[in-house]
């Protein structure tokens, strides 16, 4: 297989502090650098990028629309704890521990963004 993962996701944002609290401060995305319209986060092996709404950059990718990002197991449990309260809409979890689980959420602009660990249990079944 050619292709590996993903390298980058840019969203489009209304409110950078709210995004930011979102992917770094419950899902734990490391910030790498900011400027005026943009954050960069990032993962072991690719970044997200959430950019202002009326923005001056290249990319005119939006939303909302739908993306999953591969945890461990930890950062599962990690994360899904984060969300208890119901903050945020969530549906899940789904599945169980070792065999592959999913947890979904919405992001502040409406983007549902999800979490799961199957492809670090082999690459998962599509039916």
């Amino acid at each position: 297989m050619t292709i590996i993962g993903i390298e980058e996701i840019f969203l489009k944002v209304r409110d950078m502090a709210k995004a930011i609290e979102f992917y770094n401060g419950l899902l734990g995305i490391p910030l790498d650098k900011q400027d005026g319209e943009r954050t960069y986060l990032q993962t072991e092996r690719g970044h997200l990028v959430l950019q202002m709404e009326n923005h001056t950059g290249r990319h005119q990718g939006g939303g909302p629309l739908h993306f999953a990002m591969t945890v461990t197991e930890d950062g599962f449990d990690e994360i899904m704890g984060n969300f208890e309260g119901g903050r945020f809409f969530t549906r899940g979890p789904y599945g169980e521990r070792g065999k592959g689980r999913a947890l979904f959420m919405i992001d502040p602009d409406g983007n549902e963004t999800e979490i799961n660990t199957r492809y670090i249990h082999g690459v998962p079944q599509r039916q």
